[in-house]
């Protein structure tokens, strides 16, 4: 308990404690969010000029959701690889925080940069494409759901590869085949909002949610194994 003004403040949650100074520092900075917005405007062109305009229509939403996929893997793993590269990984374990609170806090802060990607890259996408969306609202919801499974469970993998000198390169072999149903179900889902016929869309949205959820219930029960060197 923090006592403010003479008003007693509960004391703030560690993982957000973490977050805040994940987002803090980042904002201090700018280089992962920087090198993320870059990455993605640089990909909608080079998109943009080797899709054929006719062809928007049907592969825009796969190819939206290839940038976030990309652009994920450049910053999500930078949450922990900075604490790597800035020796803080050591003080974190000796801290009185448990690793499940590390990682919430790691995820937290990866989920904010997802969210703050999607304002910025959505409406230069759309309006670059051209995209006609039946259903905006659908389609912001499932994209952002399923930006959320993978920053977990990306966030999740990150732990196992900061130590490896390859871990830059590790981290798309290992991810990759694990996110297949994230990738697979928002990417159905996505088509179905774009075309307006959202009869059946709870099917690969449920899994969707289904894979996160069980991405972070390891997570957290084996956190304290994966912070164990």
């Amino acid at each position: 308990m923090n006592v403010v003004t003479g008003v007693v403040m509960p004391a703030k949650p560690k993982f957000l404690e973490i977050a805040c100074k994940d987002i803090t520092v980042e904002f201090r900075s700018k280089s992962t969010v920087s090198l993320m917005i870059l990455f993605s405007l640089i990909t909608s062109m080079l998109f943009s000029i080797t899709v054929p305009v006719f062809y928007a229509q049907e592969i825009g939403s796969s190819l939206l959701w290839l940038i976030f996929i990309f652009v994920g893997m450049l910053g999500y793993a930078r949450a922990f690889i900075r604490e790597v590269e800035l020796e803080t990984l050591e003080g974190l374990k000796l801290a009185p925080i448990h690793p499940a609170s590390i990682l919430a806090g790691k995820m937290l802060y990866n989920i904010v940069l997802m969210l703050l990607m999607e304002i910025v890259v959505i409406p230069i996408f759309v309006g670059v494409f051209n995209m006609s969306i039946a259903r905006p609202i659908v389609f912001l919801a499932v994209l952002t759901l399923g930006n959320t499974a993978f920053a977990i469970t990306i966030s999740s993998l990150a732990i196992l590869i900061i130590k490896s000198h390859s871990k830059e390169l590790l981290l798309p072999v290992i991810a990759f085949p694990v996110i297949f149903p994230v990738v697979s179900s928002t990417v159905f889902a996505l088509n179905m909002a774009v075309k307006g016929n959202v009869y059946g869309i709870e099917s690969p949205v449920k899994i969707v949610i289904s894979f996160a959820a069980i991405v972070l219930s390891v997570a957290f029960l084996t956190s304290e194994y994966a912070f164990t060197d």
